[in-house]
């Protein structure tokens, strides 16, 4: 059985985990826990700058998304991005992922955002049929800029 909710702060180092796991296995390096921790502290308890949703199983957290909150002109107002969706590979396909993204876009309704974006990983056909399935539409790329 799963259990969906927001995190809370004393969920900050499995959120972090989950986090970092993702970007391993995106073959990125991700930064240290300890530079996460000041966002995800913004994003804990439905903070202001957005929220983070945890899936668990039994005691064994499984699951993470984490949402920000921006405004733009286009949407005439606050909108959302899914900045990271992680699903442990052991129950990858079995609907954690695709509750743990309903419970995300539910909230984002409550919190008034009138979109939401994000981006998927070069060849990530398999994660890109997860978000159309849940009514997402490819609308192209999403390019990045560093200084």
């Amino acid at each position: 059985m799963t259990t969906v909710r927001l995190a809370t702060s004393a969920d900050r180092d499995a959120a972090i985990d989950l986090v970092r796991r993702l970007l391993t296995e995106l073959g990125g390096t991700p930064a240290p826990a300890e530079a996460m921790a000041p966002v995800f502290e913004s994003f804990a308890d439905d903070g202001p700058a957005g929220f983070v949703v945890l899936g668990e199983n039994g005691n064994q957290f499984v699951a993470v998304c984490t949402v920000s909150f921006v405004e733009a002109l286009r949407t005439a107002g606050r909108y959302a991005i899914i900045q990271e969706m992680y699903v442990d590979p052991s129950v990858r396909s079995s609907g954690v992922g695709m509750e743990v993204l309903q419970f995300a876009l539910d909230h984002v309704i409550s919190r008034g955002c009138v979109m939401v974006e994000l981006g998927t990983p070069f060849h990530g056909d398999r994660q890109i049929q997860f978000y159309q399935r849940a009514g997402f539409t490819n609308v192209g790329a999403r390019l990045r800029w560093r200084p």
